[in-house]
């Protein structure tokens, strides 16, 4: 008969040591690994992966809206409610091609003190108008008249360079030849010369003749009395008075005269007396 063994003292039944003094698992060469450590691995792994994915898309939306103050209007879609907008430039693509030109010309030159806040389309606007003036038969004169009213603080020569390059650029048909008058009024039998520079014409009061403007000098009118009476001389360039002057009594002379500006090439009042 087999004589039954029991557990020594520190034993379980089944003859092993008592788990607190087991040895701690360590999986030998090749060993797979504990399957509680890879499902928290894994685990971490992909929480970890979770939270990059989300700083990422964070920093992707910051940095995209960056420009907008972190209003994002989204592909395609309106601006938001707090959005501002500013209205288009004018590109003059409405206007036609004499009509940008003379924009171009007035613009561009040193001439012409425009605003800058003069569109484009006004400035084609009153060159429309210049043209439709002379085409209804409206002399040069009205047209420069318009061009002062037009625009403020405008000399009557600036008036007329104006009003020649709109009909230059917009309506060239209805350009005018440039031209010098000279007028003479007052008593009869005073001593008239005129002319430009170099020449010394002679004529009578009461005298009115127009020629073509060149570019002499001067251009001048001499009246003097013969012992009593008035008379008074005037200088017109395309019918705008640039220069006047008056005498009486004895043989007093009413002098007119105009020169050329070197600069602006505009004529003006060259009477000093």
């Amino acid at each position: 008969m087999t004589t039954p063994q029991f557990p020594r003292p520190g034993e379980d039944p089944a003859g092993q040591l008592p788990a607190a003094s087991q040895p701690p698992y360590q999986p030998g060469p090749g060993a797979p690994s504990h399957p509680a450590r890879k499902r928290h691995r894994a685990r971490n792994m992909l929480l970890t992966a979770v939270a990059v994915i989300a700083v990422v898309a964070v920093i992707s939306s910051v940095a995209g809206n960056g420009g907008n103050g972190g209003k994002s209007h989204g592909s395609g879609g309106a601006p938001s409610a707090n959005a501002t907008t500013s209205a288009p430039a004018t590109t003059g693509q409405s206007l036609g091609a004499s009509a940008q030109q003379f924009v171009s010309d007035l613009q561009s030159s040193t001439l012409f003190n425009i605003s800058s806040s003069t569109s484009d389309t006004q400035i084609a606007s009153y060159g429309q108008q210049v043209c439709s003036m002379r085409q209804t038969g409206q002399q040069q004169t009205a047209a420069i008249a318009y061009t002062e009213t037009t625009w403020s603080n405008m000399s009557p020569m600036l008036a007329d360079a104006m009003t020649r390059l709109a009909e230059h650029d917009m309506c060239a048909g209805q350009l005018p030849e440039q031209t010098i008058t000279y007028i003479v009024r007052g008593t009869s039998g005073a001593q008239v010369t005129y002319g430009p520079a170099g020449s010394d014409y002679n004529g009578n009061v009461p005298m009115r003749v127009t020629a073509r403007l060149g570019n002499p000098e001067y251009y001048a009118i001499n009246a003097q009395l013969q012992g009593g009476g008035y008379v008074r001389c005037s200088i017109e360039v395309d019918g705008v008075p640039l220069s006047t002057a008056s005498a009486s009594g004895g043989f007093n002379i009413a002098s007119c005269e105009i020169g050329q500006d070197p600069i602006t090439n505009l004529w003006e009042n060259d009477n000093t007396g």
